[in-house]
């Protein structure tokens, strides 16, 4: 699953037993009442009928992953002509029909009911927020108007069939993403207090935000990864040369080298006071995989053009496509085409 404008592929304290009171909503609960403001293709749907299935898929036109589980559900309805498959547009605005335009772009792939939804409200916050999900492609199962399953789409074959079937362990399930929607909401609420640590430091209180930071990695210790690029800006700005020593260690290896690329995306700006270090990372780890890995090459191109420079940006997303093939991610179509409209888009004067 994907958040919003990622290249590939997104993220979220709640009590171990969660309440779905106040509108929130989990496997086993009715399901909430469809909200479509517009009926794209196919028969529009009034609402769930006692002792039928249906599948209900959210998805984006920005969201590349979108563009691979699309198919897939297609053919699930061609194979089970007794369910009712729903694709509901969310997370965007419509103004210029962008909707109606991907799904007349992918013609038979989308070959069930659509519709759009809104952008943050309608079915975005009575289905995706009201049951913890953060991320697109996702798709609900509901049988006898309630919410039987929630996941990935490219992981509903066998839940449907046991759903059809009469099979599926419902409280399972419900024990399984119940537990999963808690570990989001933990993660939720530490980005915020990261989030709200990094506007202390950047108002000047610097020591202040320190301070916060160590309650903060003490209170959740699973916070030091999502906290490590942060602190490598602070380390940037006030010990250029602790910097580098620390960006050296990090690049050899795949597990810190994320932290040093979190670091350079989150600074990579053309007003950027840290320009010489967001570079130094990402030459460091260039160099470190000697050019290959495709996610190093990707944040490379991305960095360097929000820094302003196209020629560098240039270089980095057509030394990508070239190692595409004999990448780890080279089934990954949908990347493909990004990097490729990366490259004319840099092309462009």
């Amino acid at each position: 699953m994907v958040t919003k404008k990622s290249a590939l592929g997104l993220i979220l304290l709640a009590a171990t037993a969660i309440s779905y009171a106040d509108g929130k909503i989990s496997i086993g609960d009715a399901a909430p009442p469809l909200s479509i403001k517009t009926w794209v293709k196919g028969t529009p749907v009034a609402g769930f009928e006692p002792g039928k299935v249906y599948v209900v898929e959210f998805w984006a036109t920005w969201c590349g992953p979108c563009r691979t589980s699309i198919p897939h559900l297609t053919e699930l309805a061609k194979k089970n002509t007794d369910v009712t498959f729903i694709g509901v547009g969310i997370w965007e605005d419509n103004p210029d029909q962008r909707v109606e335009k991907f799904v007349t772009e992918m013609g038979a792939k989308m070959d069930y009911t659509v519709g759009y939804s809104g952008n943050k409200d309608g079915m975005a916050e009575s289905w995706m927020k009201a049951a913890g999900q953060n991320g697109i492609p996702s798709s609900f199962i509901v049988k006898d108007q309630k919410i039987m399953w929630i996941g990935h789409p490219m992981s509903m074959d066998k839940p449907l069939a046991d759903i059809k079937a009469g099979t599926f362990d419902v409280a399972a399930a419900k024990k399984v993403m119940d537990a999963e929607v808690a570990k989001e909401q933990k993660r939720a609420e530490m980005n915020r207090e990261l989030s709200a640590i990094k506007k202390m430091y950047d108002s000047g209180q610097t020591k202040e935000a320190k301070a916060k930071l160590k309650e903060v990695l003490a209170t959740y210790p699973d916070a030091a990864q999502g906290a490590k690029p942060m602190q490598l800006g602070w380390m940037a700005q006030e010990d250029p040369k602790a910097f580098t020593n620390e960006a050296k260690k990090m690049a050899k290896d795949a597990e810190t080298r994320q932290g040093l690329m979190g670091f350079a995306m989150n600074n990579a700006t053309k007003t950027t006071k840290v320009a010489a270090q967001v570079k130094e990372a990402l030459e460091l780890s260039l160099a470190a995989t000697k050019n290959k890995d495709m996610m190093v090459l990707y944040y490379a191109f991305s960095c360097y053009e929000r820094m302003g420079d196209k020629a560098t940006a240039l270089k980095w997303a057509e030394t990508a496509l070239q190692a595409f093939p004999t990448s780890d991610m080279k089934n990954e179509m949908d990347f493909k085409k990004f990097l490729e409209d990366s490259i004319s888009r840099l092309k462009q004067p």
